[in-house]
């Protein structure tokens, strides 16, 4: 999916884990001065047919998205959860096309013991609608975001996902993080207050190596806050595209 005025700065809006690109679709209407460029993961919506390789490959093949597609070859990354995990790993193999970075809910550290037996446990629940169903009420979806959620949710290869799953559980190793240490643009790492502890640690492993890394919490947000208040979380991304420093409505990590 791709939107907005060609000249334009652009956006790679990377989506999280149980959905795919339309998940950004508000969030790139509200930005019209902005190029927005919106693909599905492998595995995921229209990409349902490409298996997932590695979280590696993945990130490479986005910056190469940028380069070909983004505004002189350029783009602001914004993810949230595996998309967040993602758009780290890319600036940090890739700075060359990163202008600046917004990602939140990126468990870079990985998920271990129950929470990670949990997840694993309901891939095999992914066939069910009931299972979406219910997921789109604990992720406090909208109700006009509820029908293509599911309808997503049923088509995602779970081949694909278990193997995405198990990578991301596995959690980014130090020495790709590493590369963060090399970007030279800002970076701005984001927790919701109520999600996991491992989340929330995760922002050091993050902002420690970005020379220019910023870490804050989301107050009384869940993982999934584009979706729980969308206009707050325009709010605090339009703040940061526009002026590249945290919003005042986020606290200080």
């Amino acid at each position: 999916m791709e939107s907005g005025p060609s000249g334009a700065q652009s956006i790679l809006f990377i989506h999280g884990g149980n959905v795919a690109g339309w998940m950004w679709r508000g969030q790139a209407e509200a930005l019209p001065g902005f190029h927005s460029l919106i693909p599905d993961l492998p595995g995921f919506g229209v990409s349902a047919d490409e298996p997932w390789p590695t979280l590696v490959e993945v990130a490479d093949a986005l910056a190469d998205l940028v380069r070909a597609q983004g505004e002189g070859g350029r783009a602001h990354v914004v993810g949230l959860s595996l998309g967040g995990v993602l758009g780290v790993v890319l600036a940090a193999r890739h700075p060359d096309v990163v202008r600046s970075v917004f990602v939140t809910g990126a468990a870079v550290r990985g998920i271990h013991g129950l929470t990670r037996a949990i997840g694993l446990a309901q891939l095999p629940m992914w066939g069910s609608r009931s299972y979406w169903v219910g997921l789109a009420r604990a992720f406090r979806l909208p109700a006009d975001s509820v029908d293509e959620f599911v309808t997503t949710g049923l088509g995602i290869d779970r081949e694909s996902a278990r193997r995405m799953m198990r990578e991301v559980y596995d959690g980014v190793p130090a020495h790709v993080l590493d590369g963060l240490r090399g970007l030279g643009a800002p970076l701005l790492a984001i927790a919701g207050e109520r999600e996991p502890r491992v989340v929330r640690a995760a922002l050091h492993d993050i902002v420690g190596r970005a020379p220019q890394g910023t870490a804050a919490i989301a107050p009384r947000m869940h993982h999934v806050w584009s979706a729980e208040d969308p206009e707050l979380f325009h709010r605090v991304l339009r703040h940061w595209l526009t002026r590249a420093e945290a919003s005042p409505e986020l606290s200080r990590a």
